[in-house]
């Protein structure tokens, strides 16, 4: 398994206690939590995204008040990754444009298109690295 780059201490300190408290630790349990440990906001208001008990996501949190434009990108990209949701454009979801074998081939698509949101990957990685 590669290794994972975490945005911070918190971000991985997050993860790794929401895969220990629900007890699943498969691919759409890593990649939401993941996701879902990006920002303050929803590590903080997990319980109203996502219901431990009966181990579903919670779509109720999308309408709260501390929802901003960067978090409910955060939490619509981790609920499409739980189950493909997508509303009205679930054909044009990351669950269906990356369900293929040029999945790898998209992603290095996204890195030469948006170089400046990937100009910090270097910096980042090298906290993981240290960080293990």
């Amino acid at each position: 398994m590669a290794r994972i780059m975490f945005k911070s201490k918190e971000h991985q300190q997050f993860y790794v206690e929401m895969i220990r408290e629900c007890g699943i630790n498969d691919t759409y349990h890593q990649a939401f939590f993941y996701v879902m440990g990006l920002t303050e906001e929803t590590r903080t208001n997990i319980n109203q995204l996502f219901y431990f008990g009966a181990n579903r996501i919670d779509l109720c949190g999308l309408d709260e008040g501390w929802q901003t434009s960067s978090t409910m990108r955060v939490c619509l990209l981790a609920f499409n990754l739980w189950n493909g949701f997508g509303e009205k454009y679930e054909n044009f979801s990351p669950n269906h444009l990356f369900c293929c074998e040029f999945a790898p081939y998209f992603m290095e698509a996204i890195k030469l298109r948006y170089p400046e949101r990937f100009k910090d990957l270097n910096m980042e990685r090298k906290w993981s690295e240290n960080e293990r």
